[in-house]
């Protein structure tokens, strides 16, 4: 999903392993550090520099809970926080956005566990007193989620994982540095740039024609050109432009005016996710062919199929060794970067996914509106018996093998 909000975050992009020396001119008051766990390095330059003697509090990269919210919003309070920084992946810094609203209006708290039963989306009303909320300083670690910038978390809750929207969860400052992105493995990169790829094209497939068309096009090609450079080889200044694209799909004019529910492979891939345990891009990687695929032989409700091939074509401008069927194709790049689905998909799978997918997302609900449960079956069952169609080596990314795209 995608949603406009009327708060604009502070953009900022530092010199490589600069963002220590920085961030203390963007703090106010009480400052407070919410870390992954596994960025030690990271935390210790950020305590040596600008964040000397914050308050700290070390996250494992998990999905976020309720008990996880707990944990951070008596963190907040018990130190008196002004200001957060978050430094992680897309859950860190979900747990980061939704503490400091929640602490700061303990009634939004209610109003989610109240609607968590009604809708995979939750969209919070208005927050009493915005000034309450501690300023947020999101440093991402990973690539693809655009959380530091966007509107929108996600929180795992006792029916399902939930996506949680709100104007006032737009980090007020986002600080990419190309130092934080060093220690990401490759491939994840590479999949967080799919990732940032299929935001835009499934929202421009689930949309009407619309006049920022142009600007969907060459942002696709940007991410595209980008991820074959980072299979030929890999620089800090490749990662830092990775991060930067994840972010302008979010903040650019690419989505503007678009369907906010017209990405549906995302709420299919949310559910395959919650039910098998695997990260969201691999339930996406296993879902999108099948979905290409349908919508490719006119079933309208997953997306328009002339915008489909009109998006995938400038593709195959930039590519034209891809294969020129949408479906075909990204699977094509998918197993190109490196990037596989689930091993395998079970009945069992199948069937609570297809109920999750309703339940959640489904009936007269915007977002799976007028896809039924054979719709969702077909699709994951195809799903499943395509599941060698991104197997194979992943450590290879074609170092050297093809000339270097340009950009």
């Amino acid at each position: 999903m995608i949603t406009d909000h009327g708060l604009r975050t502070r953009c900022i992009i530092s010199d490589d392993g600069m963002a220590p020396k920085y961030v203390g001119g963007l703090t106010r008051g009480r400052t407070g550090l919410v870390v992954d766990a596994g960025l030690a390095v990271h935390r210790d330059r950020l305590l040596a520099c600008d964040l000397k003697g914050s308050a700290v509090l070390e996250l494992t990269a998990a999905p976020v809970t309720v008990e996880t919210l707990r944990n951070v919003g008596g963190f907040i309070r018990e130190n008196g926080l002004q200001t957060m920084v978050g430094l992680g992946g897309g859950s860190v810094l979900d747990a980061v956005k939704l503490a400091a609203l929640f602490t700061a209006d303990p009634a939004l708290t209610i109003f989610a566990e109240r609607h968590a039963k009604r809708s995979g989306l939750l969209v919070l009303p208005p927050v009493t007193n915005p000034k309450e909320r501690p300023k947020t300083i999101l440093m991402p670690s990973t690539v693809g989620t655009g959380a530091e910038v966007s509107a929108v978390a996600c929180l795992d809750t006792a029916v399902g994982r939930r996506l949680i929207a709100s104007r006032n969860l737009a980090g007020d400052v986002a600080m990419l540095d190309a130092g934080h992105l060093a220690t990401l493995p490759r491939h994840l990169v590479l999949e967080g740039l799919l990732e940032a790829l299929l935001r835009v094209a499934g929202t421009m497939v689930g949309s009407r024609q619309s006049i920022f068309d142009d600007d969907g096009h060459v942002l696709i090609q940007r991410i595209v050109r980008l991820g074959e450079q980072l299979t030929i080889h890999d620089s800090p200044e490749l990662r830092l432009n990775a991060a930067r694209l994840s972010m302008e799909t979010h903040t650019g004019w690419a989505l503007m005016g678009r369907n906010p529910y017209g990405a549906r492979h995302w709420y299919l891939a949310n559910e395959l996710a919650y039910a098998t345990g695997v990260r969201k891009m691999t339930a996406t990687a296993s879902v999108i062919g099948p979905i290409w695929e349908e919508i490719g032989l006119g079933a309208a409700a997953w997306g328009d199929p002339q915008r489909l091939q009109q998006l995938w074509s400038v593709v195959i401008e930039t590519l034209p060794n891809l294969d020129p069927e949408p479906a075909r194709g990204i699977n094509g790049l998918m197993r190109s970067w490196g990037i596989s689905g689930l091993e395998a998909i079970s009945e069992e799978t199948v069937v609570l996914t297809t109920q999750a997918a309703l339940r959640s997302w489904g009936g007269a609900l915007p977002m799976l509106r007028g896809i039924d449960a054979a719709q969702i079956h077909h699709v994951l069952m195809a799903a499943a018996r395509g599941r060698h169609a991104l197997s194979g080596p992943t450590g290879d990314l074609r170092a050297g093998k093809r000339e270097e795209v340009n950009t």
